[in-house]
């Protein structure tokens, strides 16, 4: 689905990003990954959210990163599109 979303243009690197932290990573990717992720960044002069995606594939972060984390971030690309479901009951509403 993570990667669907990215596909589709629901989800975007950058909006993405915004739930996984700095604090996330590293809690959570392991060195090899981690250390990818900087060499990417430092070899072309910048840490984006674009060249964080270019090493963390939808694949790689399912395998790392809690879900919960992840669902977050198709929720709010879900939102935004205007294709999200009811929310539970409690959840959301005012």
């Amino acid at each position: 689905m993570l990667g669907v979303g990215i596909d589709q243009k629901l989800l975007s690197p950058g909006q993405l990003v915004v739930h996984l932290t700095p604090e996330v990573l590293a809690h959570h990717l392991p060195p090899d990954v981690m250390s990818r992720v900087l060499a990417a960044s430092l070899a072309a002069g910048q840490m984006t959210a674009e060249r964080l995606f270019e090493t963390l594939t939808p694949d790689v972060l399912v395998d790392h990163v809690p879900l919960e984390v992840l669902w977050r971030g198709v929720d709010a690309g879900a939102e935004r599109a205007g294709i999200a479901g009811p929310k539970p009951d409690g959840e959301g509403r005012s």
